[in-house]
């Protein structure tokens, strides 16, 4: 009786806190085991015992029970990371790993802060430190792509997990609406779509965006927490492919910064298959963004033959004989880029191996910088430059005393672009016919970002992610041009 009496005040308690501080008992997933890649009797993966998997190292749990180690993604995971990042932190998933959630239970706990008692016991149950967290109560932001997404996801997961007595306004608004914890922690909600503009004046300690913002809506969050020493998180579906959040977290990432790939198929709540056949129907590169949080070129690439495994070389010493080039598409505000170009005529051959990418700069200071550049190479076969540049053609060939050829101009965009794809087919030896050293950052950036525009009718790239390819371009139009003539 007196055992019975006991579970029934635990049992009540624990109605009580769930009632009243709902965060207290929120647990993060981890793995399970079993077959979590979704392939169910086709896995290679042994059925396993269904229980939850023992954190044992960096990404990589184990199963006493079945005797088996595995690299797992999991929710904890993800925030004993953001623990080790002073300022930006990623966390890319695909669909069904929880990653709202995830920041959804972060933000309360934020701006609640580590000295109220139910955000200590969420820490110690999801065995997270308790410096996670800041200790005095704080100002957090989480904003949205639109309003319409914070009322459909992010605000009621919000609200989930406030504690009893926060008071709202405006929560059921398509507007700016705000949540005051009793303690005086304050989230503040807010949309991408209002612009930079609404994201000034404010210090805060932590920026929530979920789903990828406007890189301008993501530098002016950045400023909002410098003052309180904040972080910015990021939590996303990287289904626009490869953008700027790929070039700093992933290619970049600078100190205090970091990246976290969590997989929906680890989620022991979602059924791995069905979640693997409800993405068969997309692309490759869908699945892998939607399933494991991966960046991919998505579909629409002009050119989605290049491949950094077939394309792309670590620098050599270039063979005198070589003829070298230079190619060249100017700019002021857009990039003004240049490229050099080493061609091996033996199997014809071309390989950049080396680039120059500048802004803001005029033509003569840009020319100089190129003309230093390559003062120490061989004497170029030719400068190849966009024909519609005559002005500046002609005023580098004046003060530089370099001469360009200006591209073929009645090749057109579309007719050039199919020659610089035919280079980058295989031939019967497995090479292609160009080929990119990887010291030129820019160009590759390029190749992984450069798209066709949308919409019926419309056979023609975006003017964007184009001036190296561009450059690149003329050389192969002029070298088609040069040989086709000298036959």
């Amino acid at each position: 009786m007196i055992k019975n009496k006991e579970l029934e005040r635990v049992r009540k308690r624990l109605i009580d806190i769930a009632q009243g501080y709902p965060l207290a008992l929120a647990r993060l997933w981890g793995p399970h085991c079993h077959r979590w890649d979704g392939f169910a009797a086709k896995s290679e993966r042994a059925r396993g015992c269904g229980a939850p998997m023992r954190r044992i190292g960096l990404g990589l749990y184990r199963c006493d029970a079945c005797d088996i180690e595995e690299n797992r993604t999991a929710q904890q995971e993800a925030l004993l990371r953001l623990g080790d990042v002073r300022e930006a932190y990623l966390c890319t998933g695909g669909n069904r790993a929880g990653k709202t959630e995830l920041g959804a239970m972060f933000a309360i706990a934020t701006a609640a802060g580590s000295n109220e008692w139910w955000v200590r016991e969420w820490l110690a149950l999801n065995n997270l430190p308790l410096d996670l967290v800041p200790e005095k109560p704080s100002t957090v932001w989480y904003a949205a792509l639109s309003y319409g997404d914070a009322l459909e996801y992010g605000r009621p997961k919000l609200e989930r997990y406030a504690p009893q007595g926060t008071k709202y306004t405006r929560w059921k608004a398509q507007d700016r609406a705000s949540m005051k914890l009793p303690n005086g922690g304050r989230i503040v909600s807010l949309s991408c779509e209002s612009g930079r503009d609404k994201f000034q004046g404010s210090a805060v300690s932590l920026c929530w965006l979920d789903e990828e913002p406007p890189i301008e809506v993501f530098e002016e969050c950045m400023l909002r927490t410098v003052d309180l020493r904040g972080k910015c998180l990021i939590t996303a579906t990287p289904l626009k492919g490869i953008t700027f959040l790929h070039d700093i977290f992933v290619d970049q990432c600078p100190d205090g910064f970091g990246h976290y790939a969590i997989s929906g198929l680890d989620n022991p709540y979602v059924s791995s298959p069905k979640l693997r056949r409800a993405v068969s129907h997309l692309s490759e590169a869908s699945q892998q963004a939607r399933l494991f949080g991966a960046f991919t070129s998505q579909s629409g690439l002009v050119y989605p033959e290049f491949d950094r495994a077939v394309h792309v070389c670590k620098p050599f010493e270039i063979p005198k004989e070589w003829p070298r080039d230079l190619a060249i598409d100017f700019g002021v505000r857009n990039p003004f880029a240049a490229l050099w170009i080493a061609h091996d005529e033996d199997t014809d051959t071309l390989y950049v191996y080396r680039e120059y990418f500048k802004t803001e700069k005029t033509t003569l200071e840009n020319g100089r910088m190129i003309r230093a550049l390559g003062a120490r190479d061989p004497d170029l076969r030719w400068i190849v430059a966009d024909p519609e540049s005559k002005d500046a053609r002609l005023l580098m060939a004046r003060e530089l005393g370099m001469h360009t050829k200006k591209a073929p101009k009645h090749i057109g965009v579309v007719e050039t672009i199919n020659l610089l794809k035919d280079r980058l087919k295989l031939n019967a030896e497995g090479r292609p016919a160009l080929v990119v050293f990887n010291n030129c950052k820019e160009l590759l950036k390029e190749f992984r970002k450069y798209k066709w525009s949308k919409g019926k009718g419309k056979d023609k790239p975006e003017k964007q992610f184009d001036h190296g390819l561009d450059a690149l371009r003329y050389e192969v139009a002029f070298l088609y041009r040069y040989r086709k003539y000298r036959s």
